[in-house]
This record gives C-alpha cells, structure tokens and sequence, in this order.
C-alpha cells in the first residue's frame, strides 16, 4: 500500500512497482474519510452490504467511428459474455444504449448494491482553460449525453465494499507530465490533450474515486488508468482482434473464483504481466529499427504505447482486498 498523494511518492513509482509486486495506492486525509476505510478495512467489510451475485457492467457509445464503441466491444462485451453464463450470478444487470446514463447508472448502484461495478466511457479531461473546474471533474465517467458523472449523483448509493473498475481516460488521475509527450505530436488533438490536462491537473488521483473510498461505507478498491487510454492498445492493428481477454479473465474467473479470495491486486497480475510482454516487444523493434527492418518504427510506437497503457492502470485502494464470496 502507498499511502501519499501522486506529489509526494510519483505515480512512476508505482508503475515500476505493478511490474514485480501487487500494489495499491490510497490518498486521503482524516477529514476526507482515511478513518472511514481503515476501519472497514481493518474489519473485512464486515458490515457489507454489497452482492457480489450482482455485477453491474455500464457502457456508453458515441457511434462506430468514436473510441466509446470499441471500449464496449472489447471491455464491456467481452467481460458480460462471461457474466451473463454464469448462474451464480443471477443478479447481473447491464446498461447499455439509452440505458448508459448517469441517471441510470446511479439508480442500479443504489437498488442493487453491486460487488462489481464495471464501466466504459469517455472520462473528463476538460475544460483546459480553467484549471479549477478540470480538477473537480477529471476522469469522470461520460454518459451517452455527454454528462459527467458526479459523486453527488451517487449519493444514495452505500458502496459497501464494491470494486470498480472503469475504462475511460484518467478514471484514476492524471500527472504533472505526460509519459506519452514525447511519442505524440504535440501540435495534434491527442498532444494538446495530453499536455493540456498535465499542465491544468498535474500530479493528482480523480475526485470520484477519492469520494467513494471515503464515504462511511466505502468502496474496497477503484481500478483505472492515469492519463488518457487509446484504441490501439485495445486490438492488434493487423488483425483487428481485441487485446482484452487478459482484463476479461482478471475480472471474471479471478475475482469470482470461488475455492478462494482472490485480491484485487493479484488478479490484476496479467495485466501487469502483459506490459512486460509489449515491453520485450518495443526492445526488439528498436533492434530491428536499427537493422533497418520495414515499418519497424510504426511497430515500436505501438507496443511502446500498449506496454505503457498496461503499466498505468492502477489500484485505488488496499491491493489485497477480494470481493466477499457468492454463498
């Protein structure tokens, strides 16, 4: 556990760590609920109320041509697969189309107490010109209108326990300087995001995940990623097949394993295993850059880019916390 804020012990710092150790990261303050978790912590949520036989999986899309669709495809649709054939796991619900609103998302977590909640969207990176407003919002879960989620669109919902996991750019924050800086132009929309939220935002952890791991009863963990996430890292560009089966496995046959509990942090070890893997790849292309192999540069750029994509998701939360079992 590294209890710090992003300014005081890096987020690099847990980069490197999620390579070879399961880690977790908590940034909150006496007056923001530290007390509120430890407390649950300490007591394995023995108060839970949340039902882990009811998973709720939220996917907005913004049409074909939008990051929003492939997000639901190869996240949401991938993961519900696994859910939706699962007897134990009667209580599932999944919103989608009409449904992925911010009014219906809050409504389902309130009714039916999720053990998992699972989320694609846009996350917030805006406005850029006013500083204030970007750090109250960031990474915020965009619904199907255009809307940002708001903790306070959640509050009739006692997370009790829940795990999230949201796939959306800066679910879990931002830095003071973006690890893609240098791969991108920075005269083009995804640079000027990118150093725009850096230079507005800095180094910081997302309000809503703050909020909710503060709260009186609070979730177990929040996963997601600092800074943006891209649709090349969610599919093979030659191929076009999803590269997400290892996140489907972590969160299904991991987390609901049912002979034992499985911590978060250690059912997040593929992913983290995977980036070592892209990682290798990039070291080879760049010998093959230098062998003067065609395309070899395109090749380094995008296992680079997924290599750093799997480093920077991060756990919000205790590392070793598991959801309670289905019996």
């Amino acid at each position: 556990m590294i209890y710090a804020t992003p300014q005081q012990i890096p987020w690099s710092v847990q980069y490197g760590l999620n390579m070879s150790t399961y880690v977790g990261r908590l940034d909150l303050s006496e007056q923001e609920g530290l007390g509120h978790y430890v407390e649950a912590l300490l007591n394995d949520w023995g108060d839970s109320a949340c039902r882990p036989g009811a998973p709720v999986v939220w996917s907005v899309e913004h049409g074909q041509q939008d990051i929003t669709w492939l997000m639901a495809r190869a996240v949401a649709d991938r993961l519900w697969q696994r859910l939706e054939n699962d007897g134990d796991l009667a209580g599932r619900l999944r919103l989608q189309g009409e449904l992925a609103s911010r009014g219906a998302l809050a409504d389902a977590l309130a009714e039916r107490r999720p053990g998992l909640v699972v989320t694609t969207s846009h996350g917030m990176t805006g406005p850029l010109n006013d500083a204030a407003a970007l750090r109250a919002q960031l990474g915020a879960p965009v619904d199907l209108r255009h809307e940002p989620l708001r903790a306070d669109d959640l509050r009739d919902w006692r997370p009790s326990g829940a795990i999230w996991y949201a796939h959306a750019c800066c679910s879990a924050g931002s830095d003071s300087e973006s690890r893609y800086a240098n791969l991108l132009a920075a005269d083009s929309a995804i640079g000027q995001t990118l150093n725009g939220v850096a230079a507005a935002a800095g180094a910081m952890v997302a309000p809503l995940p703050r909020k909710l791991l503060g709260m009186p009863a609070p979730l177990r963990a929040f996963v997601g990623h600092v800074e943006p996430t891209f649709d090349w890292t969610l599919r093979d560009p030659t191929t076009k097949q999803v590269l997400t089966h290892v996140l489907a496995q972590s969160l299904y046959n991991d987390l609901f394993q049912q002979d034992m509990r499985t911590p978060i942090g250690y059912a997040l070890r593929r992913v983290f295993d995977e980036a070592g893997a892209f990682h290798a790849l990039w070291q080879d292309d760049k010998r093959k850059i230098n062998a003067n192999v065609p395309r070899m540069r395109d090749w380094a750029l995008y296992h680079q880019l997924v290599s750093m994509d799997r480093q920077t998701l991060v756990i919000l939360g205790d590392p070793t916390v598991a959801l309670p079992p289905l019996a």
